[in-house]
């Protein structure tokens, strides 16, 4: 088992763990255990709904492609560790990480 550590939109926190490939990605973890208002595109990068901000501890996420990138870029507000969490593959990599939704503008 992993966990991550989660700082929820009205700033609660939650732990949670998860197995390997559970889900298909960050943002199902997230839909499928506490936040069911993300996703609006189903994954594809495109509506921005499922941003976050992302503390790994020197885990890799994986590289960001040009769709998550000009959808962060429409974001209201964006930071240096703002990523999408359905463009974040569920592995161990995440193991320990923390996280804070943002949410979509």
């Amino acid at each position: 088992m992993y966990q991550i550590f989660v700082t929820d939109s009205i700033g609660d926190d939650h732990v949670l763990e998860y197995r390997k490939h559970e889900f298909r990605n960050l943002m199902e973890l997230l839909a499928d255990r506490l936040y069911d208002d993300i996703g609006e595109c189903r994954g594809r990068a495109l509506c921005g709904t499922c941003h976050i901000r992302v503390w790994t501890n020197g885990a890799k996420l994986g590289k960001q492609e040009l769709v998550e990138k000009q959808t962060l870029g429409d974001q209201y507000e964006i930071f240096d560790n703002s990523r999408l969490a359905c463009q974040i593959l569920l592995d161990g990599e995440l193991d320990g990480t923390k996280i804070e939704i943002i949410g979509g503008d």
